[in-house]
């Protein structure tokens, strides 16, 4: 490295699941379910809900882990091609 090129800025850690945001999706289900449950809402109807979170938080996590994955960490000029 020559003495005129500056360094380059540290990366920044990959996000990563902290205990609070663990604790907050936690506390949004339990007053997601109670509330229906408060509500008189059948149980048939509450394992629906559950569903569509699954389904949903599980088509999240595969497009995370999808484009995670298509990330090189290569500079397009670095590539040759």
């Amino acid at each position: 490295m020559a003495d005129d090129e500056k360094p380059e800025a540290p990366r920044k850690p990959p996000l990563q699941f902290t205990l609070p945001a663990l604790f907050g999706v936690t506390a949004a289900a339990a007053v997601l379910f109670g509330s229906l449950r408060w509500m008189g809402v059948p149980p048939a109807a509450s394992f629906l809900v559950l569903v569509v979170l699954a389904v949903t938080v599980l088509a999240a996590l595969g497009l995370v882990v999808v484009i995670a994955g298509s990330v090189t960490g290569e500079e397009d000029d670095e590539v040759d091609g």
